[in-house]
């Protein structure tokens, strides 16, 4: 089956979403288990899923040239295609597509120099995945009405503040000492486990960051804290998001997941003037496109 991803330029988490798609028509119509993938580095998604992963039972095939395919995804129309592609393979059963979807997301695997990697840190029998999401999803005081464009943001200085205050939080949940810390902002990463490592046990990856990026991170960092991640039971992310929610269905276990805006705390209401934002952008947006 052909999966064309070169026009899905909104990060390498909507490449597992999508593929994941497909691997599930071929499980409900028991077509052979082969993918022939067509894809493009961009901005945001950086690195190829066929350098980087495996899919356990199935044969993937890397395209040169781009083919012809039931249904081209883009950050625009996930749902207007995802009808085209059930429609044309006679999908009716909508619940049951989406969990053979979701599960499929267990056949993932890192190639063997990943796996190679993972083995070397060591991790823990039971550990707490700390997730610093930035890059787009960061905002300051400065820039925060015009680059809010997400339901779930948050302030620079809120980061800080989990930074600060995450120790406590684990010990409030009675959660495990040993933590596995990653981040896609080099700034965020080495100040938490600076202010970490005398109180809790650190486990992270010795990533290479460029700053000029607008993914600092490189493929096989970013694949390697994926996949540690979702060997976590706990996970308490800045603010969740598609890599944190892989990194859950990924896993064979039921992680337990926290969003630091979701805590209950002074900072609480950044998050309702954030989503207020969101949707006054939203109904303006709709406003223009009915005026014209």
């Amino acid at each position: 089956m052909n999966i064309d991803l070169s026009e899905l330029t909104d990060g390498f988490s909507s490449k597992l979403k999508v593929i994941s798609y497909f691997m599930a028509i071929i499980i409900l119509k028991k077509k052979k288990k082969e993918l022939f993938i067509f894809e493009k580095k961009s901005k945001e998604a950086p690195y190829l899923f066929t350098d980087l992963c495996l899919i356990k039972k199935f044969k993937v095939y890397k395209l040169k040239k781009k083919p012809k395919s039931v249904a081209v995804f883009n950050p625009y129309n996930y749902l207007a295609n995802l009808k085209v592609l059930k429609k044309h393979y006679n999908i009716k059963d909508n619940e049951r597509f989406n969990y053979v979807s979701e599960l499929s997301y267990q056949n993932y695997s890192p190639k063997q120099k990943i796996k190679n990697k993972i083995k070397k840190i060591n991790l823990p029998k039971k550990f707490i995945g700390i997730h610093f999401r930035s890059t787009d999803r960061e905002i300051n005081i400065r820039n925060f009405i015009k680059k809010i464009q997400f339901k779930e943001m948050i302030f620079d200085f809120h980061i800080n503040h989990m930074i600060k205050n995450i120790v406590n939080f684990v010990f409030l949940k009675k959660l495990s000492k040993n933590v596995f810390i990653c981040s896609d902002n080099s700034f965020y990463k080495k100040t938490a486990i600076n202010f970490l490592k005398s109180k809790l046990l650190i486990n992270s990856v010795n990533s290479k960051f460029n700053k000029n990026k607008f993914r600092q991170t490189n493929g096989i960092d970013f694949i390697t804290e994926l996949f540690c991640l979702s060997q976590s039971q706990v996970i308490i992310s800045s603010v969740g998001g598609a890599v944190t929610n892989s990194a859950y269905l990924i896993s064979k276990k039921k992680i337990k997941i926290y969003k630091w805006i979701d805590v209950k705390n002074f900072f609480y209401f950044l998050k309702i003037i954030i989503l207020c934002i969101y949707w006054l952008k939203k109904f303006k947006n709709f406003l223009t496109i009915k005026i014209i």
